[in-house]
């Protein structure tokens, strides 16, 4: 049973239900007993969803507000709860701007208006680090975040938590979150180890804020209960590391050769080449010049207010998360 608080017999509403981390939250409520009602997109993810012990509701979190039925649904699964957790998101590193502001912005607007609207007690907004930049070194504090980045992804995650922070919601930002089934930081750089494609910009010193998935569900869970409205929280486990690190980790589990090192100039002149291949072939590039970005951060965030306010700590170090992924991947036949 997991510790921690209890949602005996209250519903929650989760977006994203289907995705890495809107599902792992489902999972997590259902064990704290709470009613969970999983909202998703992708009618296909019904049976992932259902998994967990939550109920499944096809919803566009994105829809117009005057298509009826988009919205009706968003409205339905939201409809009765106590709490809803907004975990939908476009999550890449690669596409049309409008893309994102759509799923990202427009999204968390309409979630937050359904909430509004069915007498919901509290809403948590998922967000990120990603908020907070990539440039600046040292600790930074957790009220400050960069509006704009010239990266759709970071430029539409800050205005939705801006957003979320504006009107009442509970902010988590968690750093990178990495567990069993996440693609950008588990199966990604899996699949690049054994091909040998592993790489890192420089000299391998961009800063990753771990946080295993587990803990990140822990932080959502306290956040529901004893998070201040229109507050933001960062989460990440404390001990930073960097993707290099990181990488070479993974690619142990593979029993694969190291990431190279690549001067950053070099790097993006590759990633722009097949940028320019991907547009050709209507694909997503396998290395886009905004990765770079993901992988070089030069600085860190405090997390003293979720220690202190919600008395969140993280339980699983770096150590362990690789020891379950591996775990878990060997299970599953991936490596």
């Amino acid at each position: 049973m997991a510790e921690g608080p209890r949602f005996d017999g209250r519903k929650v509403a989760v977006t994203g239900a289907g995705g890495f981390i809107g599902n792992a939250i489902c999972r997590e409520l259902v064990e704290r007993g709470a009613k969970v009602a999983g909202l998703e997109i992708n009618e296909n993810s019904a049976d992932r969803v259902t998994a967990t012990g939550a109920s499944f509701a096809a919803a566009d979190v994105a829809a117009e507000p005057d298509a009826h039925r988009g919205m009706a649904r968003v409205i339905h699964g939201i409809g009765g709860a106590d709490h809803v957790v907004h975990a939908a998101a476009h999550v890449r590193e690669w596409g049309a701007m409008e893309d994102f502001i759509r799923v990202n912005v427009q999204g968390t607007r309409n979630v937050l208006d359904a909430a509004k609207s069915a007498g919901v007690e509290r809403v948590v907004h998922v967000s990120s680090v990603v908020v907070y930049g990539y440039d600046d070194p040292g600790e930074q504090d957790e009220d400050v975040f960069h509006r704009t980045y010239g990266i759709p992804y970071i430029d539409t995650k800050s205005a939705s938590d801006a957003l979320a922070c504006r009107r009442g919601a509970v902010v988590i930002r968690p750093g990178d979150v990495y567990g069993p089934h996440s693609v950008p930081w588990v199966l990604r750089p899996l699949e690049l180890a054994k091909a040998g494609q592993l790489v890192v910009p420089g000299n391998g010193d961009g800063v990753m804020l771990p946080v295993y998935i587990d803990d990140l569900v822990q932080a959502v869970a306290l956040g529901i209960r004893e998070g201040t409205p229109g507050r933001p929280y960062a989460a990440w486990d404390g001990d930073p590391v960097t993707f290099e690190d990181y990488f070479n980790r993974l690619a142990d589990l593979v029993g694969a050769r190291h990431a190279r090192r690549l001067p950053r100039p070099l790097l993006a002149a590759s990633a722009a080449a097949m940028e320019a291949a991907a547009h050709v072939g209507g694909a997503p590039p396998a290395f886009s010049r905004n990765a770079i970005t993901f992988i070089d951060r030069r600085g860190t965030v405090s997390t003293r207010r979720i220690r202190d306010e919600l008395g969140w700590e993280p339980r699983i170090g770096l150590d362990e998360g690789v020891r379950r992924i591996g775990e878990w991947a060997r299970a599953e036949g991936i490596i």
